[in-house]
């Protein structure tokens, strides 16, 4: 989104647009040279998250060197977004945005995994990949295009983030551990249990800093994290 709409001077929407669907075609990328090789030697789960942290982390050392490592507002003047109220609470247009949003395309992602063919299967991927493709799911063409939405989702929240507080290169290695505990906390296999946890940690972070301050909110995902695994390892939800 910097590129296209601070550096390039591209319109809004055509920025937005192409910001969404260039996340979503690397993420594409990814999947197709490197972790759908994994997939076809059978590799245990563990071997692509590595993967993973090693493609996170050259991505961010790349875009460093392209665009440095400073935090970067993708506003081009900061009386692009304004504030407003509501029931007390000040907000800024972005944040409205994020809420708004947020519960549409929770609806729709909701609707299309369980009332979809795509979601279906998808669905089935998730329960036994083997399975899914004896009754003939592509599995290649089903993961490209769950990485690719996985890709756009992943983009719109970077553009939010830079929209909101500001972004750096290295802001995916930031949010991967909340990320992990969200997962974790809400249950790895239930796509509910993921909103739950997020919601989870987020109120857990806010009501540290009320209490605590500000210096001990990154410590709260390594508690709730070790916390859940002693407790309920399989997370909140199961499904």
């Amino acid at each position: 989104m910097f590129l296209f709409y601070r550096v390039l001077n591209f319109p809004l929407i055509l920025s937005f647009l192409l910001s969404i669907f260039s996340s979503g075609l690397y993420l594409s990328l990814s999947y197709k040279f490197i972790f759908s090789s994994f997939l076809r030697r059978k590799t245990k789960n563990l071997v692509p998250l590595i993967a993973s942290f090693g493609l996170l982390t050259a991505t961010s050392a790349i875009l460093g060197m392209i665009f440095g490592n400073q935090t970067t507002l993708i506003p081009r003047r900061l009386s692009d977004v304004g504030v407003v109220n509501i029931f007390g609470a000040t907000l800024n247009t972005v944040e409205v945005a994020i809420i708004i949003a947020f519960l549409i395309l929770t609806i729709i992602f909701a609707y299309i995994r369980s009332k979809t063919r795509f979601g279906r299967m998808m669905r089935a991927m998730e329960d036994d990949g083997e399975v899914a493709e004896l009754v003939g799911i592509p599995r290649d063409k089903t993961f490209l295009k769950i990485f690719f939405i996985s890709g756009a989702f992943a983009g719109l929240g970077g553009i939010a983030t830079g929209f909101d507080v500001g972004i750096i290169p290295a802001s995916g290695l930031l949010y991967m551990l909340p990320t992990i505990v969200i997962a974790i906390v809400g249950g790895m296999q239930s796509f509910w249990g993921g909103i739950l946890g997020a919601f989870f940690l987020a109120l857990a972070q806010q009501l540290t800093i009320f209490f605590f301050g500000g210096d001990w909110v990154s410590a709260v995902p390594f508690v709730i994290l070790i916390i859940t695994l002693l407790i309920r390892p399989e997370g909140i939800l199961k499904r």
